[in-house]
């Protein structure tokens, strides 16, 4: 098991964790790359067999990622959808963060950030 993957994993975590307020979509340019860096965790982790449905997870949150970025570049060409764009930013935004979460709950249990509590 890589120790840098699983760093790397943390650091796209906690990049997600700070897009908890509503206008954290004009900051969605800060995504780039995360859904690549991902996906080279993807290619690290390739052995790992615990949890064994880890490759489709790391899938999912690349994917959510990829989608997150494409509602803030909406965000931005397209004013009429600004509401939508803002919905489907937090959806996706979501979805990633919890799929990182419970890969790193099974890869580095003792390293586990704690789960946003919703005010």
């Amino acid at each position: 098991m890589s120790a840098e993957a699983i760093a790397r994993l943390h650091e796209v975590h906690d990049l997600l964790v700070s897009f908890g307020d509503a206008p954290s979509i004009r900051r969605a340019t800060e995504l780039a790359g995360a859904a690549e860096t991902v996906a080279a965790c993807a290619t690290e982790l390739v052995d790992v067999t615990e949890p064994e449905n880890l490759q489709l997870r790391l899938l999912f949150a690349a994917k959510a990622l990829t989608a997150a970025e494409k509602a803030g570049r909406a965000h931005r060409r397209n004013p009429l959808t600004r509401p939508f764009s803002h919905m489907r930013f937090a959806l996706k935004i979501g979805s990633a963060q919890g799929s990182l979460h419970v890969i790193l709950a099974a890869l580095d249990p003792d390293n586990t950030p704690p789960l946003p509590v919703a005010d």
